[in-house]
């Protein structure tokens, strides 16, 4: 059966396969597309201040903040409370 195929024949079973590996590829795009769009971030609370205040101050004790910084983002952090 296969030995009957003429050029023209194998151009154009190329081309079917060429289409439908396109679709295919298109089909699984746009499944992940629709996959990463759904997927539920969960919500983060915001952290309590009182608490990101002692955070900040061990930070500062142990030298990675300067005295300026943790007083800014402090003050920050008093706002919310």
């Amino acid at each position: 059966m296969l030995n009957n195929l003429t050029g023209w024949h194998v151009l154009v079973i190329l081309g079917v396969l060429a289409t439908m590996a396109l679709v295919v590829v298109a089909i699984i795009v746009v499944v992940i597309r629709l996959v990463r769009k759904n997927v539920r971030h969960p919500v983060t609370s915001s952290p309590d201040p009182v608490e990101q205040i002692r955070r900040l101050a061990q930070l500062r004790d142990e030298g990675l903040l300067s005295e300026t910084e943790y007083e800014a983002k402090r003050a920050e952090l008093v706002g919310r409370i």
